[in-house]
């Protein structure tokens, strides 16, 4: 299947194929569907620049503003080179880490990585897609017919790079590490590859940094804070959609078919798409929570609508006020200067004071998800720990809100939005989400 797939994407991007032929033909590949919403932003073809993200969505200025700033902090601290590895089926690190370097036109599937050198140009390892920001790539490589393994390919680039016996810096390659997100607890790389780099580099030293980078990519520039507004607003927009479209005696299936022509229509992709809805029309007092993560333009966004099918009940009522009281705590508190853990602490005192809890994180980074409230697995047990407790915030960083108030396990009223901290406060760009909302 995954050798089909492959082969349609190529063919796509080399323009053998037109965009209707190749929705058509992967969507009776198992997997396809998702695969094609994963490939399509980042495809550079000529058959795909006019599809969403098929263009590059940042200059060159952007790929120098983010290289300046990586290039300062390896040499500040000594190193020589950054390994990135880039996992395949790593939905969350869509945009982040190794794409964050390359450019558009990173690979959607398949192992690789990107080696880059404190002087001197990167290089791609195991790209599909050209990408304009770095010309050296290594695809494939065979000795013998023999493909050769991913981690010799980055010890080969190493070594002519000439950083065989260096202070080599790498992003993703420990397990369970605190700054990299709840979801990825494996790290970026497969346990072969970097067992091979490690063999192939006996003289290295070599030092995982995944929490500094990821602090480092949460201060955006104004290119991708543009983005990452355009994404929101369409976020806000299919808020906008739901509530003309939800109320009672609605079928569950109008409401999902109406979600994914609008993702098409406004040329947006999806990876979190989290609809509590169950089959059937919608009736009186039904509460339904959403959150959609939005793929727009070379922004990526996370948005959150609570609706309240007719009447409400008084749980409902109880629960509402708490997740208001929240979200506005966090919103008034998530400022340039404040300790992050100390505004968690503040909403995680709301909700437990109330006896609610809460499944998600209250608020977490967005691109990447290095720093996040805790997460629990049900009442009355014990949450995860607060990532990134001690992070000083910044103005440019990104931040999506989820603040919640759940009873029993399902009862439940989550609001949210996507947040960009200004030079003034907090820009909380999708307003709707903010509160639970009646229809």
């Amino acid at each position: 299947m995954q050798r089909k797939l492959n082969d349609l994407i190529s063919r796509f991007s080399d323009g053998e194929m037109g965009r209707r032929e190749f929705l058509t033909r992967i969507a009776v590949i198992p997997g396809g569907i998702a695969a094609a919403s994963a490939a399509l932003p980042m495809l550079h073809a000529p058959a795909a620049r006019a599809q969403p993200g098929g263009s590059p969505p940042y200059t060159m200025a952007e790929r120098d503003r983010r290289w300046s700033r990586i290039r300062a902090m390896l040499s500040e601290q000594g190193y020589d080179c950054l390994i990135l590895p880039h996992r395949s089926g790593d939905g969350v690190n869509l945009l982040q880490y190794a794409t964050y370097v390359s450019g558009g036109g990173f690979f959607p599937f398949g192992d690789g990585a990107v080696v880059f050198p404190v002087d001197g140009e990167p290089a791609v390892i195991g790209g599909r897609f050209p990408t304009p920001w770095v010309s050296w790539r290594v695809q494939k490589a065979f000795d013998d017919g023999i493909q050769v393994p991913l981690g010799q390919q980055i010890v080969d680039v190493v070594n002519e790079m000439g950083h065989a016996g260096g202070n080599i810096a790498a992003v993703g390659t420990r397990a369970s590490v605190g700054g990299l997100n709840e979801f990825i607890n494996e790290g970026l790389v497969t346990y072969a590859t970097w067992a091979n780099v490690l063999a192939g580099l006996p003289d290295a030293t070599i030092t995982d940094i995944t929490e500094q980078f990821g602090l480092l990519m949460m201060v955006k520039g104004a290119e991708e804070i543009a983005n990452v507004t355009r994404a929101a607003e369409v976020g806000e927009d299919l808020h906008r959609m739901l509530l003309d479209v939800a109320g009672e005696g609605v079928d569950s299936l109008e409401i999902r078919s109406r979600i994914a022509s609008f993702l098409v229509e406004n040329d947006a992709q999806s990876d979190v798409q989290a609809l509590l809805l169950p089959p059937g029309p919608l009736s009186d007092g039904q509460v339904i929570n959403s959150e959609y993560g939005i793929i727009h333009s070379g922004g990526y966004a996370q948005v959150t609508l609570c609706l309240a099918v007719g009447s409400m009940s008084a749980e409902m009522e109880a629960l509402t006020d708490v997740a208001h009281e929240s979200m506005d705590y966090g919103a008034e508190n998530l400022v340039a200067g404040a300790r992050f853990g100390d505004v968690i602490d503040g909403m995680e005192e709301i909700v437990a004071s109330a006896g609610y809890w809460h499944r998600v994180p209250q608020i977490h980074g967005l691109l990447p998800m290095t720093i996040l409230g805790p997460v629990y697995d049900g009442p009355d047990m014990e949450g995860a720990a607060t990532l990134g407790a001690d992070v000083t915030v910044e103005e440019g960083m990104v931040f999506s809100f989820e603040p919640s108030a759940r009873q029993g396990p399902s009862a439940e009223a989550k609001v949210g939005a996507t947040a960009i901290v200004t030079a003034d406060g907090l820009d909380v760009i999708n307003q709707i989400g903010t509160r639970v909302q009646r229809v």
